[in-house]
């Protein structure tokens, strides 16, 4: 299982950095924000902040743990904070309520980062230490888990918009997929997520745990796919949703 979660882990590692890259050089060339912020948050959480984090885990000097920790902590941080922005400004455009949601989501993720990581470094008792990076991990995990139940819910919820305006013909099934494809992107993370929980409501240290290594990584995976699907697909599979839909079109006829 540990050489199977490190396979995993290179592999959303790798995923994560092309992806992220591709979707920031996107940003710059269209100068559009949504690209901007979701790639901010695979490069930044994903290729960055989610290795460093287990690597601090297994570094065995104390001053190489700290330094992966602070990095890998400071880019979770950052990443998932972009990621609640983006569904705020995708979804729920001029909302006050969701860019309230989304700006309490990344301050809590800062308060509960900052004190991670400062215990992490001036702490001298082992017990209290553990006790405090559990708690503060309790904590990012529930907001990220929140995060995701919204970014699942929001998709949804335009898809179904998209498909109600496809049989009116003002919708293209393209951008129907997108939704559909990112309420699964949002449901893979809950699913992490969950997993996650439950390893540290059982005292486990999920960077070094090798199931729940295996499952956030495994779900990276198949997040960057859906993310090439959604902001970058290929021709085969568009001219394959315009053939499905054209057919599902004749059928209704």
């Amino acid at each position: 299982m540990a050489q199977l979660s490190l396979i995993c882990l290179l592999l959303y590692t790798s995923a994560a950095a092309v992806v992220g890259t591709r979707l920031l050089l996107r940003s710059w060339r269209l100068r559009v924000v949504p690209e901007l912020l979701i790639g901010l948050t695979y490069f930044t959480a994903g290729a960055i902040g989610y290795p460093f984090y287990v690597l601090a885990a297994a570094l065995p000097g104390r001053s190489f743990s700290l330094t992966a920790l602070w990095v890998g902590w400071i880019g979770i941080v950052f990443g998932c904070s972009c990621s609640l922005f983006f569904t705020a400004k995708i979804f729920r455009p001029g909302s006050r309520w969701a860019l309230t949601a989304a700006s309490m989501g990344s301050l809590a993720l800062v308060v509960t980062g900052a004190k991670l990581l400062f215990e992490s470094t001036s702490a001298s008792d082992p017990i209290a230490l553990a006790e405090t990076t559990l708690l503060c991990t309790e904590a990012t995990v529930l907001v990220l888990g929140l995060g995701y139940m919204w970014t699942a819910f929001e998709g949804m919820r335009h898809y179904r918009m998209m498909r109600r305006r496809m049989a009116l013909g003002l919708a293209d099934p393209v951008t129907a997929n997108r939704f559909l494809l990112w309420a699964f992107s949002g449901a893979v993370s809950m699913v992490w997520n969950g997993i996650a929980w439950v390893y540290l409501l059982a005292g486990e240290d999920i960077a070094a745990a090798p199931v729940p290594v295996f499952a956030i990584s495994l779900s990276g995976v198949m997040n960057a796919v859906l993310l090439i699907l959604v902001f970058m697909p290929p021709v085969w599979y568009t001219n394959w949703l315009a053939r499905t839909a054209r057919a599902g079109t004749l059928v209704e006829a």
